[in-house]
């Protein structure tokens, strides 16, 4: 069961692309990666807003891009296609 999926936004059908359109409220570019994450409700504390639990994933994701800022794409989209077949081909 997967909980996160990140797509390039070139490789989204037209359908899910206005979809993300829509819930971000701007428009996106064909390089830029989109990512779905379903976090089970009870992973987030009642007394938090969406909002709030939404600018500390956000902040995180941002900590985590800096990281790898000077990583050329190139060898981030290896890493990523590796860690993707390593995982489709670890399932039982």
């Amino acid at each position: 069961m997967h909980n996160v999926s990140i797509q390039k936004a070139s490789e989204l059908p037209p359908p899910l692309k206005s979809a993300v359109v829509q819930l971000l409220g701007r428009p996106i570019d064909a390089d830029e990666e989109v990512s779905i994450a379903a976090v089970p409700p009870q992973q987030i504390a009642p007394s938090k807003s969406r909002a709030s639990v939404a600018e500390k994933l956000e902040a995180f994701l941002n900590r985590r891009a800096a990281k790898v800022s000077d990583v050329p794409d190139d060898e981030r989209d290896a890493a990523i296609d590796d860690a993707v077949d390593h995982l489709r081909h670890s399932r039982g």
